[in-house]
Parts: C-alpha cells; structure tokens; sequence
C-alpha cells in the first residue's frame, strides 16, 4: 500500500500524531498506524493507536484490507470517534 503519510511528515516540520485518517467521501477510510482491532462489525470498527482507540460507525463496513500498520475500511461511514 503506498504510504504517503510518510512524504507528507518528511515536508512538515512540526509534530504529528502517531496515527493518520483519511475519510475518502464518506466511502473509504484509510488508517495508518492502528496497533490492531478490538471490535469488527458491519456498523462499528474500532481499533487501538498508541494513546487510545478509534471507534467508526456507519453501515455495511467491510475491512477491505488489514496488515500491521494500515487498515482500508469500506462502506457507508457516518462518524468517527477518537477515545
């Protein structure tokens, strides 16, 4: 999976969270630095990040990809929480 997060912080010098987000239209969210699932169902995901956890909501979410640092989420996401 192509990591631009990782250009973005070479070009910004001041300091970014230990997780990133992208909400892609409400259809796709792409997470990178998820240190693994705690709840997967079609209306709730949530995942642990190093200070916390990230809950998302919405309908008929599906986790389209999965590896140790980058979660794809698809599906009709309404909301996302940080804890």
């Amino acid at each position: 999976m192509f990591n631009f997060f990782n250009e973005v912080k070479q070009n910004i010098k001041s300091p970014i969270e230990d997780f990133n987000i992208i909400n892609m239209s409400g259809q796709i969210l792409y997470v990178e630095g998820h240190k693994g699932l705690i709840v997967l169902s079609k209306e709730e995901i949530v995942f642990k990040i190093k200070k916390g956890t990230v809950s998302v909501f919405g309908e008929n979410m599906l986790l389209a990809e999965l590896n140790q640092t980058t979660i794809k989420i698809c599906g009709k996401i309404k909301k996302v929480e940080q804890n």
